[in-house]
């Protein structure tokens, strides 16, 4: 019996030392190709976004899964970012909701053919007065337009609002989706009853919200006060990584480990795929995907990246007519905002303007 309990001991030492080893020498290979600076890690934010009504109103509401802004409302929000010790006003202005709590003027008739376009917050206009309602004006088709575009959304987000207009009577003709890479990754998702309280009233706000209501004077002191317990809590999550054995003493792997996780999830855990192909197959040649660079994809060579490719791909294996936005559109790094990654009014008017095009080809 003794016997037997040294030898599993034995065992387990020596499988022991053996992954070490083995995690040791991969560390070492691995610090030959990659270099030191690594992170697959969320940053801590700098941004600082607020939203009110002038009634009380409350801003968003969820629809099962998914959100709208509330029917009818006007919004006013902000956006600041620390600047070093200072907080810098990246944008502050208002804009209006429709019947059916969509960033547009006109209400949703349902008795009309519909063009939808579908998007993220470049198709909303987030950062700026809403470029979607110079395209109402300027419509001249027989169909009205639709804005479905809602700030950090993606395609099995899209899929889902689709279905939930059609199912209320909407008749949609033709649909546009113009897209960033980023939106290939994105999971479906709604407001947390603590958003949702926070927005309504500041004394139940945490300050982890990510959206904040408001105040009705004074702005920086109110993102003073969240600037400060985002400091706390990046400082406390900081020493918890320290404490890893893993992160600490073997960085390279524990990246790799990370990009194979996630790279992972991409390709096997994620609904935007599907979505694509749902969305290809139901709207056939009325449908067309309108890729938008972002910023950081301009300054880099006026190439997508890696998220971006993959969503190409599978928009062209649907047979759906795909428009390459970053030589289409005329975008340039100047077109976006300093600190916030949205395009800037001049960077929407270009977006507008590329989407009209696309829309008046589409027959």
């Amino acid at each position: 019996m003794a016997n037997s309990i040294t030898s599993v001991a034995k065992n387990v030492l020596l499988a022991t030392v053996s992954i070490l080893i083995g995690l040791v020498l991969f560390e070492i290979i691995a610090s030959l190709v990659i270099g030191k600076e690594l992170s697959n890690d969320h940053q801590r934010s700098r941004r600082y976004l607020l939203y009110g009504t002038a009634d009380g109103t409350p801003v968003f509401r969820n629809q099962g899964k998914i959100f709208t802004y509330s029917p009818n409302s006007t919004i006013r929000t902000s956006a600041y970012y620390e600047n070093g010790d200072s907080i810098a006003k990246e944008y502050d202005y208002e804009f209006k909701m429709n019947n059916l709590g969509l960033v547009q003027k006109l209400n949703t008739d349902k008795d009309r053919p519909s063009i939808l376009v579908l998007g993220d917050s470049f198709t909303e206009g987030q950062g700026a007065t809403p470029w979607f309602y110079d395209l109402e004006s300027r419509n001249s088709k027989p169909e009205q337009l639709i804005n479905g575009g809602l700030l950090g959304t993606g395609f099995a987000q899209w899929k889902l609002l689709n279905d939930q207009l059609v199912d209320s009577g909407i008749r949609i003709n033709k649909v546009i989706v113009p897209f960033i890479s980023d939106d290939y990754q994105r999971k479906i998702w709604n407001f947390p009853d603590r958003v949702l309280n926070c927005l309504g009233a500041v004394e139940k706000c945490k300050g982890d919200e990510g959206y904040f209501p408001k105040p009705k004077k004074d702005d920086e002191a109110f993102i003073s006060k969240l600037r400060k317990f985002r400091d706390t809590e990046y400082a406390d999550k900081q020493v918890k990584k320290e404490r890893s054995f893993f992160r600490q003493y073997f960085p390279r792997s524990h990246f790799i480990v990370g990009y194979i996780k996630n790279e992972y999830k991409l390709r096997f855990k994620n609904a935007n795929p599907a979505a694509i192909e749902y969305l290809s197959g139901k709207h056939g040649k009325n449908i067309v995907f309108i890729h938008l660079p972002t910023k950081e994809e301009l300054e880099r060579g006026h190439a997508p990246d890696h998220m971006g490719q993959l969503a190409r791909e599978k928009i062209l294996n649907t047979g759906s007519k795909l428009v390459d936005g970053f030589n289409v559109c005329g975008l340039e790094p100047k077109d976006y905002f300093a600190n916030d990654p949205h395009p800037n009014p001049v960077g929407y008017q270009k977006i507008a303007s590329c989407v009209e095009k696309v829309m008046l080809e589409l027959n």
